[in-house]
């Protein structure tokens, strides 16, 4: 007959750290869920303010990118930022655009397989910047175009071999585009990649 006991062997700290990251990782994510549902309803609902001041739209996207700079390179997939200007001031909420990148990053990761390339471009148009996100990821069929920014539509993958989440990190980024009277774009074919454009006015 078999026993059973309890063992008091503490976890090695390597494992601790990976349980901890886990953990972290998790709680940050359905944090961010929360927040966008919150957000989203917020701006149905016309109750979410953005704060626009003069701010350095080429440094806002550079630092936002580059906080993804780790967990998009472990994951095998290179990441290049380029800028035609150095610096250009616009009038915007700076941690509503920083939010923008990163939902857009983020997703780039999510259906970039190993080996591919993320590239966040910045233009200087005059009266305008444009922001483009682009990956060589796994593409989106033209079909999902029209819908891909409304609210719970997943960005899908026919193979399954990749999930979307739930959708709202583009819808939040095409409301908060909205409300500063800019518009964002997707351009995409299956198996080519998807680029994702954000034209932002100046003032």
């Amino acid at each position: 007959m078999r026993s059973f006991c309890n063992s008091n062997k503490e976890l090695p700290k390597y494992k601790l750290k990976d349980y901890m990251d886990i953990m972290k990782s998790n709680t940050n994510r359905l944090l961010n869920l929360i927040n966008n549902i919150i957000d989203t309803s917020k701006i149905e609902n016309g109750k979410y303010k953005i704060t626009k001041s003069k701010e350095d739209i080429v440094y806002i996207v550079e630092e936002a990118t580059l906080t993804l700079k780790e967990s998009v390179e472990s994951s095998g997939i290179e990441l290049i930022i380029d800028t035609d200007v150095e610096e250009k001031i616009i009038n915007c909420d700076k941690y509503d655009i920083e939010r923008c990148i990163v939902n857009l990053v983020s997703n780039a990761q999510k259906f970039t397989p190993k080996g591919g390339r993320i590239s966040v471009y910045i233009e200087d148009l005059k009266e305008f910047v444009k922001i483009t996100v682009e990956d060589t990821g796994i593409g989106i069929d033209k079909k999902y175009h029209a819908t891909i920014f409304d609210r719970f539509n997943q960005v899908v993958d026919e193979t399954g071999e990749n999930k979307g989440g739930s959708g709202l990190g583009l819808t939040i980024t095409k409301q908060i585009i909205d409300l500063h009277e800019g518009h964002i774009t997707v351009e995409s074919e299956k198996n080519k990649g998807t680029k994702f454009i954000i034209i932002l006015p100046v003032y």
